[in-house]
């Protein structure tokens, strides 16, 4: 019987028409993430350094087959697709550039079934250097945009107006991309970092020691643009907040009850401050929460509750 690795299936796939050039990544970084290419190519050879450590010795043993291959990226579910560029990125720099890319897809586009995401020529060692962490990023980042969508789809039947928003729960170093991901499943983002608004929560009020005094410091010493938000956990919280010069008022944890009242109380007062709802909110209250009368929803569980899509990719070797 001959050894499964002397045996040279059939390809039951065909390449996708469509080239996918450096020029596609240098415009996602740029217009898509807003940084410049160079930072996000700099975290792509982080996490390949990370994964090969001192060199894979499953190809040192292979070292003179310089042989090239096929790959296919397949479906193996239906998801939202996110990272494909930075999926191809992966595999121009763990070959040298030395691969061409194919993809009749974008990020954003409806993945099903058995799709071919992505497809390639190159050096075959090269393409399985490159494999997992090219797979790992936009099987996360797909996920995430799924679940996004999926929930927001649900909010929309409910409020077409009410927006959709993340958290600063994301992985150390990926925030940007986890961000994004949100982004291409159709919510807002909330704050990137710390620099991006004040916000008030339950620790910053017992340094600050009232909520009165924090905001009126607040109002007095932010830039002119910064926008201020305050965490509040019960209906006398936000009564005390509610005139104090709050551009956002977060309701943490609030039953349902005591949001139709602030809502009510805050279209008599000041229907320019926005309300947030916010605190272990998931698709089980989706109708209720979305029809309480808040501006946003956030929900860290975008983030950090998605599951991994499930794509595998497929190695043909060329005569």
């Amino acid at each position: 019987m001959e050894l499964f690795t002397k045996v040279k299936p059939h390809c039951p796939f065909i390449m996708p028409e469509t080239e996918v050039t450096q020029t596609n990544f240098n415009n996602f970084c740029i217009l898509n993430l807003g940084v410049a290419p160079h930072r996000v190519t700099k975290d792509i050879l982080l996490w390949l350094d990370e994964d090969h450590g001192a060199g894979d010795p499953t190809l040192f043993a292979a070292q003179a087959k310089n042989q090239t291959a096929n790959f296919y990226v397949v479906a193996k579910q239906d998801f939202i697709l996110t990272g494909l560029p930075i999926m191809c990125e992966t595999f121009h720099l763990a070959s040298g550039s030395e691969i061409k890319l194919f993809s009749n897809f974008k990020d954003g586009d409806q993945i099903k079934k058995g799709d071919i995401i992505l497809g390639g020529k190159g050096n075959a060692g090269a393409i399985l250097l490159g494999e997992r962490v090219a797979l790992n990023l936009c099987a996360k980042l797909s996920g995430i945009s799924s679940k996004t969508k999926s929930i927001l789809t649900e909010i929309k039947k409910f409020s077409p107006s009410i927006y959709l928003l993340e958290t600063r729960k994301t992985t150390p170093g990926l925030r940007i991309y986890e961000k994004y991901a949100t982004r291409n499943g159709g919510a807002r983002n909330h704050r990137h970092g710390l620099d991006s608004g004040s916000m008030l929560k339950e620790n910053h009020l017992r340094y600050f020691g009232s909520i009165e005094y924090a905001l009126e410091s607040l109002s007095n010493k932010t830039p002119v643009l910064n926008k201020i938000e305050i965490e509040v956990t019960n209906l006398a919280e936000f009564r005390a907040a509610l005139t104090k010069g709050a551009d956002v008022i977060m309701l943490d944890n609030f039953a349902i009850e005591d949001v139709h009242q602030a809502v009510n109380e805050r279209n008599k007062v000041n229907k320019n401050i926005k309300l947030e709802l916010s605190g272990n909110l998931d698709e089980k209250n989706i109708e209720q929460i979305a029809s309480s009368g808040v501006d946003f929803l956030s929900m860290g569980a975008l983030i950090h509750k998605a599951i991994w899509v499930d794509i595998s990719l497929q190695l043909y070797m060329q005569d």
